[in-house]
């Protein structure tokens, strides 16, 4: 067990209301792109090292009674695509781990495929085009049967025209998403296609209820409005027409490299967090799924005080839900890793964990809800990269 030691920001981010005071975790130097992973009563965090002597490695360390364990590695290569926004996981199913990465399957800069294994089985591929192109952002969530809901963007209809150069990203057909569920024994089934035209590098975000699944992420339209979309799965098993969450007009001819959030708690509540500068004017903004509407409420403005995004999300079982993002902090090289709290009647309180570099390689903060306790994972930059590993007061 690594000592705990305080890393908390000195700092406080326009429009928050304390400094959050916190025990942290130093991870090993070099460490990078944290995740949490959640299923079956278990928690892990992964997280990514990389160097030109021993290529790139994925490792995890598991939450235990006594806290968290040693880290251990998962698998290791060197044709892996690694970046700030697309990087590996791993989820804990049944006894085992389920972890996936990108590795290289074609000469184009964006030709990769999704690996996953189960424990120590051998990696498969998660799609089964057989085509080199993009196919990566994938986000997991477990199911009852035991199984896990695995979501990707999938680029196989965006490979460049005749003629064109091999290395352009997009220059073919449109990124699509697809889902489909892979079960404790690594089998693949139910692959499908769930929307034919998406933005092609921004995250994607699965969850699951009692009742089905949902999955959130960025659409794009013919006119290059890139809002969020979701789509979910009812008992029934069919999955819905893609709708949006909110009509922000986010007109951009590029990928703005920043997705939703989603989360669920245990009564079946549904919530989401995003990113959008729709108007000129950067935001956060929240919103609770409606079941008599049968749609997402009207947006909660979270934070409209220049944030950079990148969020992520949990729900409390009182409502209360956990945002976290990053915000201004006064410096356009920095940035503040801040914990936004929404209670069930709306009202937003903010507190700052540290303040980072704002740079892609701070990649994306991730926070997961455990036992009553916060805990935030994210990546310092500023000096040796490594990642802090915080424990945040409720």
């Amino acid at each position: 067990m690594l000592a705990l030691a305080g890393c908390a920001g000195e700092d406080q981010a326009a429009g928050s209301q304390d400094i959050t005071s916190g025990d942290c975790l130093e991870l090993p130097a070099g460490s990078r792109f944290p995740r949490f992973g959640v299923g079956g009563g278990r928690l892990v965090l992964s997280y990514v090292m990389s160097d030109t002597v021993a290529g790139d490695r994925l490792f995890v360390r598991e939450w235990s009674p006594d806290g968290w364990e040693a880290d251990s590695l998962v698998a290791s290569g060197r044709q892996w695509f690694v970046n700030w926004a697309d990087y590996p996981s791993v989820k804990p199913l049944g006894d085992s781990l389920f972890y996936h990465y990108l590795a290289y399957a074609g000469e184009g800069t964006y030709d990769y495929d999704v690996q996953y294994a189960i424990g120590k089985a051998g990696t498969q591929v998660l799609h089964s085009d057989g085509i080199a192109a993009e196919h990566g952002f994938v986000s997991s969530a477990p199911l009852s049967d035991g199984s896990l809901q695995v979501t990707w963007l999938d680029g196989r209809h965006t490979k460049p025209a005749p003629g064109a150069a091999h290395h352009d990203h997009g220059g073919g057909g449109a990124m699509t998403l697809r889902t489909a569920r892979v079960g404790a024994d690594g089998e693949v089934s139910g692959r499908t296609e769930l929307d034919g035209r998406v933005c092609d590098c921004c995250n994607t975000t699965t969850v699951t209820t009692a009742t089905g699944t949902w999955i959130a992420y960025r659409d794009r339209s013919e006119e290059e409005v890139r809002d969020i979309s979701f789509v979910s799965q009812g008992e029934n098993g069919t999955w819905s027409t893609p709708k949006k969450i909110s009509d922000d007009g986010w007109e951009i001819t590029g990928c703005p490299v920043n997705g939703p959030a989603l989360a669920a708690d245990g009564s079946g509540a549904v919530a989401v967090a995003w990113y959008t500068a729709a108007g000129g004017t950067p935001r956060i903004q929240f919103a609770r799924y409606d079941t008599s509407a049968a749609g997402f409420g009207v947006p909660i403005l979270v934070d409209d005080q220049e944030p950079l995004g990148r969020v992520d999300l949990k729900l409390g079982e009182d409502g209360t839900a956990y945002l976290l993002g990053l915000a201004a902090a006064g410096h356009p090289d920095s940035a503040a890793v801040t914990l936004y709290t929404i209670d069930p009647d709306g009202l937003v309180a903010a507190r700052v964990v540290d303040r980072i570099s704002s740079s892609r390689g701070s990649g994306f903060p991730r926070l997961v809800l455990w036992q009553g306790e916060v805990w935030v994972a994210y990546t310092e930059v500023e000096e040796n990269t490594s990642v802090r590993l915080c424990r945040v007061g409720v």
